[in-house]
């Protein structure tokens, strides 16, 4: 399900018909499975994906879009996208945005496994869970299994969304509730 929510004058505007699913980057993080992005990292304000973009942006006041998403079980995915009038945000601000998006995004029906569904994690994103619980970071975790931080994150990832989590502390909170820990 796709959603769209817009002050009223917006509604039917460029800016608001310019979802689309081929040209729109903000669904490029979404498909790699991040967890947080912000817009500019996907299409730098100086090169639009498309020429009506940079129109659709200006005409809704738009500098900056701050993306979140959780994945679930499935394939499900709830995705929140959240536009805002700097280019730059404070830091304190983009934090809180990024913050709140992630809590609302989790809370989503998609975000979550159906109740008794198993999750299937593989042998190693479940030992790198297990390292993140005992407080190791991804450098010392590379380091213990002999791979690149890279990799752990890439198993982090995996683990946090057949998980439905969030965060790293949600999957490794999640794990437990499993007694999977």
């Amino acid at each position: 399900m796709l959603g769209r929510v817009a002050p009223a004058p917006w509604e039917g505007t460029a800016a608001f018909n310019h979802v689309c699913f081929e040209c729109n980057p903000l669904l490029e993080p979404v498909r790699q499975r991040c967890t947080r992005w912000r817009f500019s990292d996907y299409a730098p304000h100086d090169r639009p994906p498309s020429p009506h973009h940079s129109d659709a942006l200006g005409e809704a006041g738009i500098a900056e879009w701050l993306g979140v998403a959780a994945h679930g079980a499935g394939g499900a995915i709830a995705s929140l996208h959240i536009g805002v009038a700097e280019q730059s945000p404070e830091a304190p601000i983009l934090e809180m945005l990024l913050t709140a998006g992630q809590l609302f995004a989790e809370r989503l029906p998609a975000a979550h496994a159906p109740p008794g569904s198993p999750v299937r994690l593989s042998p190693r994103e479940r030992g790198v869970l297990r390292f993140v619980a005992d407080g190791k970071t991804d450098w010392e975790i590379s380091v213990i299994l002999g791979c690149s931080e890279s990799t752990v994150a890439t198993h982090l990832d995996r683990a946090r969304a057949k998980l439905g989590a969030v965060s790293r502390a949600q999957a490794v909170a999640r794990l437990a509730g499993l007694g999977e820990l």
